[in-house]
């Protein structure tokens, strides 16, 4: 994918998320804002430099309106999970056609903690070994229909230690054909978190649209949208309480803050200063 597609996928990405922001604000409060594109289309002047992401509109009263967008996630949980999600594809591509029927590779990590395998080329070579062969022992005996856990054999097998809440289990789907598909997932959830850690992350995210957002001399008003993605699972409640705890100048050019999670979107309360 060349750099130029990577740039128009995240343009329509993000204008799409825009656009749930701009339908529930105009519904909540009456008014008609719409796109009218990415600020460095509509200022051509501003490439290069310091600016906000999307130029609005009033279609009623023309006053403009500047938004910017922001991701809020975890990187070092994307690359676990990504570190995780490949080994598992070197596991189905090396059985599928290998195996007596149609299985699923079920596994389930807490997200307290969230490694897997260790760190190094070594651990993780020797962990899909273990694991490929526990799948193709455990698929010649297992009858259709039926689950078999992996977790003991697994442990037994591996010079280091897996996370406390792992789960990996097998199970058959069909007699014909041969393939294994996977499922990987987490049980339980991250608590909501306001370390000073990440206090100062999320201080530097709203202070850096500020900056942004403080660019657009022509707005009559400054949207700051903030996206809940991957794995970083937090609630409205939490970015608000963040905001409290920040100082205000970090959000002093930002008029109003919404929160996307899923397909909620919320509006987040700017505290009083």
């Amino acid at each position: 994918m060349t750099k130029k597609t990577k740039q128009k996928d995240k343009d329509k990405w993000e204008r799409e998320h825009v656009q749930r922001v701009l339908d529930y604000h105009n519904k909540k409060y009456g008014t008609h804002i719409a796109i009218k594109g990415k600020t460095t289309k509509v200022y051509p002047h501003l490439e290069g430099q310091l600016n906000w992401d999307w130029v609005c509109y009033d279609t009623k009263i023309g006053d403009e309106i500047a938004v910017e967008v922001k991701r809020l996630t975890d990187e070092k949980l994307e690359v676990r999970h990504n570190t995780i999600g490949d080994v598992l594809e070197e596991i189905k591509n090396d059985l599928s056609n290998k195996l007596p029927g149609i299985f699923v590779l079920s596994i389930s990590i807490s997200p307290s903690n969230y490694y897997l395998p260790p760190r190094g080329q070594q651990n993780k070579q020797k962990f899909k070994d273990v694991l490929c062969e526990a799948i193709f022992q455990t698929a010649q005996t297992l009858k259709l229909e039926e689950e078999r856990g992996l977790t003991p054999q697994i442990i037994r097998q591996l010079p280091f230690a897996l996370p406390e809440f792992f789960f990996c289990a097998l199970y058959k789907v069909s007699d014909e054909g041969s393939a294994l598909y996977k499922s990987f997932g987490v049980t339980g959830f991250w608590p909501p978190r306001l370390n000073e850690h990440e206090l100062t992350k999320f201080e530097e995210l709203v202070s850096h649209a500020n900056e942004q957002l403080g660019q657009a001399t022509n707005a009559k008003q400054t949207i700051l949208v903030i996206i809940e993605e991957g794995l970083r699972l937090t609630i409205p409640d939490t970015v608000g309480e963040a905001l409290k705890r920040v100082n205000h100048a970090s959000y002093s050019q930002i008029n109003r803050i919404y929160y996307l999670s899923g397909q909620e979107v919320e509006e987040i309360p700017l505290p009083t200063p």
